[in-house]
């Protein structure tokens, strides 16, 4: 249940915390697509994180 959620919830909130920053610095879809990347990258830090973890038996 934990792996899907944070795939799915990491680029949603970097994909709102970038549309907000495109509407305050008027750069947009540049800030939106960044925050969206790097909402993929941290859900996919976080994914191999758990892995490895689990992996661990910790």
């Amino acid at each position: 249940m934990t792996i899907p959620f944070v795939l799915a919830i990491s680029p949603i909130i970097g994909w709102l915390i970038g549309g907000w920053l495109d509407q305050k610095l008027e750069t947009t879809p540049y800030l939106t697509y960044i925050g969206l990347f790097l909402g993929f990258v941290a859900g996919f830090r976080e994914l191999y994180r758990m892995i490895k973890r689990f992996g661990n038996g910790d």
